[in-house]
C-alpha cells in the first residue's frame, strides 16, 4: 500500500488554513522515496479565491465551490517550479468542519469530480508543449483531507482512468464513466526532519535543427516544438555521469555515498607518530584534490554531468537521408540543473530526476517566452534572435525547527533580462503562499547571454540580404554608448548653466 510521509510543519500548516479561512485548498508538492512511499515536501494553499466569498464569513463553502480552472493553474504554475526530482503529487482540502473526512459526505464524492475536471484540464495544457519528464506521465494522486472539529485527517490514493468497473477510453486517456477512483493509502506525521541530497549539472545546448517548414511565414511555437523533442530523445540517449564516473544503477544514493566515502577514506594518506597513526593533512593538501572529496554529508553537493552519445550513434545508417530545407535553428546556451534527492532513491531515479529537470526547465523557458509573443509567425528570411528567460533559485523560508537536514530544498523561476528579483517574490506567494526576501533569491546561476554573439550573427546576416533581415530586440552596443555620451554632455551642461546662472543672480 502506497504510504505518505508528511511533518509536523505540515500538520500545523493544514490546522492554520482551516483556523484563517475556515476553508482552504491547495495543491501538494511531493518527491517520490521509493516505489511505495511519497514525502510531503511542500503545501501550498490557492490565494486565487473569490474575494467577495472571502469578505462574507457566514458563506459556507465546500469542494463543489472550489475552483477547479484556479487550482489547475497553480498546478501548472508550482510544476514548473519545482526541480526535477519533485512533482505536484495531489491536492489538499482544510476546512473546520468534519464532512471533509468523511467517506460517506458529498465532499468525498465532490472531491472525486474534482480531481477528474483538473486531470482533463492538465492533459489540454500539456498537449501543446507535452509532459515535463522523460518517462511516462503521472497517473496516480493523493487526496488530503483535513478537519479542524475532529483534528482528523483524510488520505486517499486517486487513480485516474484505473479500477473501474467500467471504463471507456478516449484519445485523452479519460475514464467517461467514473472519472477515476479513490483507494485506501496510509499516512504519517514523521517528527524526525527529512533529509535531502544535492545534485548539479550544467546542459551545454549548442546544436542546429532543420527548419522543414516551406511556407514564407514561419510559425516560432512549431519550431520550438521541433526543437523539444528533439532535447528529449537526447536526453533518453545520454548518460549521467556522478562525480565523473559511471554508477550502477540499481544501487540506491546513499550506498553510493558510503562507497565514495570508504574509498576517500583509503585513498588518504597516514603519518605515524609515536606508533599512533595520524592523518597528514600536510601530505593530502599536496595531493590533487579528489572530484568525490566533499561530497559525503551534509549540505555539500554532488556534481553530476549529463554526456550526450555522438549524433551518427543516435540514427541508423538507413535514417540518414539528404533533405532540402527553408532555413536552421540554432540552440545555444546553458541550462543549470539542481534536484534534491532522498538517500534511498535508487541511481536510475537520481539519473531520471536530471533528465527531467533539464526537460522541464526548457520547456518552461520555451512556453513563458511562447506567452510574450504577440505574433508568433516570422518571415522565413528573418534572422530571428530569441532569448528565453534564466532560472534563478529560491529557498523556502523555515518556519521554527527545520523539516529537513542536508541540503536546503530550492525552487526556481525565470526571469527576462531587466526584470528583477521582486518579480519572483510575487509568484512565490501567489503560487506556494510563501513569502520570500529579494535579497535571498541566487540569480547569479545563469548568467546573462554575451551581445556580441548575436550582434556577430547579425552583421554576418547583413552581408547576404539587408532587406531581409529583422532586426534583433537586442540593443546595439554602439548605440548604447553614444546614448550614454550624449546623456553626459546634457548634464554638464544644464549643470554649467545653472553655475553661471547663479553668479549673474549673486552679482546683482
Amino acid at each position: 500500500m502506497r504510504t505518505v510521509l508528511l511533518s509536523k510543519h505540515d500538520e500545523l500548516y493544514l490546522e492554520k488554513c482551516a483556523q484563517e479561512n475556515q476553508f482552504s485548498y491547495g495543491i501538494i508538492v511531493g518527491h517520490q522515496a521509493d516505489l511505495t512511499k511519497s514525502v510531503v515536501v511542500h503545501l501550498a494553499r490557492n490565494n486565487e479565491e473569490d474575494a467577495d466569498l472571502e469578505d462574507l464569513s457566514e458563506v459556507r463553502l465546500t469542494i463543489s465551490d472550489i475552483n477547479s480552472q484556479a487550482l489547475a493553474s497553480q498546478w501548472l504554475s508550482a510544476s514548473k517550479m519545482c526541480p526535477g526530482s519533485f512533482d505536484v503529487i495531489g491536492i489538499f482540502v482544510s476546512s473546520v468542519r468534519s464532512d471533509v473526512v468523511n467517506e460517506q459526505s458529498a465532499e468525498f464524492k465532490n472531491a472525486k469530480k474534482l480531481f477528474s475536471d483538473i486531470y482533463d484540464l492538465l492533459l489540454k495544457s500539456n498537449s501543446s508543449f507535452g509532459v515535463y519528464t522523460t518517462d511516462i506521465a503521472q497517473t496516480d494522486f493523493v487526496f488530503l483531507s483535513y478537519s479542524l472539529a475532529d483534528k482528523k485527517v483524510l488520505c486517499k490514493n486517486y487513480s485516474y482512468g484505473k479500477h473501474c468497473k467500467k471504463t471507456y477510453f478516449t484519445a485523452n486517456i479519460k475514464c467517461i464513466i467514473c472519472g477515476g477512483t479513490f483507494t485506501n493509502m496510509e499516512f504519517r506525521f514523521v517528527d524526525k526532519p527529512f533529509e535531502w541530497i544535492q545534485l548539479e549539472c550544467s546542459y551545454d545546448f549548442d546544436d542546429v535543427l532543420p527548419i522543414l517548414d516551406s511556407s514564407r511565414r514561419v510559425n516560432i511555437e512549431d519550431q520550438f516544438q521541433s526543437m523539444i523533442v528533439s532535447v528529449r530523445k537526447n536526453l533518453l540517449a545520454s548518460e549521467v555521469f556522478l562525480q565523473n564516473e559511471v554508477v550502477e544503477d540499481t544501487i540506491d544514493l546513499q550506498a553510493y555515498i558510503k562507497k565514495k566515502k570508504t574509498k576517500v577514506d583509503k585513498l588518504q594518506p597516514t603519518s605515524t607518530t609515536g606508533g599512533t597513526a595520524t592523518a597528514s593533512s600536510n601530505t593530502t593538501d599536496s595531493l590533487p584534490r579528489l572530484a568525490s572529496e566533499g561530497i559525503i554529508g551534509g549540505t555539500e553537493t554532488i556534481r553530476a554531468s549529463i554526456v550526450l552519445p555522438m549524433k551518427c550513434q543516435l540514427s541508423k545508417p538507413t535514417d540518414i537521408k539528404v533533405r532540402e530545407f527553408s532555413g536552421t535553428l540554432h540552440m545555444s546556451g546553458i541550462i543549470t540543473s539542481k534536484v534534491f534527492c532522498n538517500p534511498r532513491n535508487s541511481i536510475a531515479d537520481v539519473k531520471r530526476f536530471l533528465r527531467d529537470d533539464v526537460l522541464r526547465s526548457l520547456i518552461t523557458r520555451i512556453q513563458v517566452y511562447c506567452d510574450g509573443l504577440t505574433d508568433p509567425y516570422v518571415t522565413n528570411e528573418a534572422l530571428y534572435i530569441s532569448e528565453p528567460p534564466r532560472r534563478v533559485f529560491f529557498s523556502l523560508p523555515s518556519e521554527g525547527p527545520s523539516a529537513s537536514v542536508g541540503a536546503v530544498v530550492q525552487f526556481s523561476e525565470y526571469l527576462f533580462r531587466g526584470e528583477a528579483p521582486t518579480v519572483v517574490v510575487a509568484q512565490a506567494k501567489q503560487i506556494l503562499d510563501v513569502d520570500l526576501d529579494p535579497e535571498t533569491i541566487s540569480v547569479e546561476a545563469e548568467g546573462l547571454p554575451d551581445d556580441t554573439h548575436f550582434n556577430n550573427c547579425k552583421m554576418d546576416a547583413d552581408c547576404i540580404d539587408d532587406s531581409g533581415i529583422m532586426t534583433s530586440s537586442m540593443p546595439k552596443p554602439e548605440l548604447s554608448r553614444s546614448l550614454y555620451m550624449v546623456g553626459i554632455a546634457v548634464a554638464l551642461l544644464v549643470l554649467l548653466s545653472s553655475v553661471a546662472l547663479h553668479f549673474v543672480l549673486a552679482e546683482r
